[in-house]
């Protein structure tokens, strides 16, 4: 207390005393939605990593496929062109009987293997395919948390304008 006013109060008088004022406390601001926002934000992040992992995933196996298709087929053509000049060989009287069975042996040996190589193709293309299938449904999961994030965008913006105009209205 100062001075003066325990004087005050010793002559009687009461000593002064301030009127509270009513004030509206700043009210604190609601950040859960923000939280929200960033870790969807943060989870959106780690959707389009998965997304793009699983592109590059899809896009090497369809290499491999296209270089493993290739070599089948080329297989597949050398087997055949190799049959196909034994058989003329054979017909034009140039070779022995016993070349030409080595040559269709041979040419089984060789069909053999591109068949190999086929049912390798074959189970390449259906890893491809998975991994295709994986890659859209990542894509999918990516738009949908884009299309949240947007909406909550929206959302939080909304709820700032609205407490912008009510505050301009008190």
């Amino acid at each position: 207390m100062r001075a003066g006013a325990a004087m005050d109060a010793a002559w009687g008088k009461p000593a002064g005393k301030r009127e509270v004022v009513d004030v509206a406390e700043p009210k604190r601001p609601d950040r859960r939605l923000d939280q929200l926002l960033n870790v969807r934000k943060q989870r959106l992040g780690r959707l389009e990593r998965e997304r793009n992992e699983a592109r590059s995933s899809w896009r090497t196996l369809r290499t491999d496929l296209g270089a493993k298709t290739d070599q089948w087929r080329q297989a597949r053509e050398r087997a055949q062109s190799e049959w196909m000049a034994a058989r003329a060989a054979f017909f034009g009287m140039t070779i022995t009987n016993a070349d030409f069975k080595r040559a269709k042996t041979a040419y089984e040996r060789m069909k053999m293997e591109a068949g190999q190589m086929r049912l390798a193709c074959v189970s390449l293309a259906r890893a491809c395919r998975r991994a295709g299938d994986d890659y859209f449904i990542a894509r999918q999961r990516v738009k949908d948390a884009n299309k949240q994030q947007e909406k909550l965008t929206v959302l939080r913006d909304e709820m700032k304008a609205l407490a912008m105009a009510q505050n301009e209205q008190a």
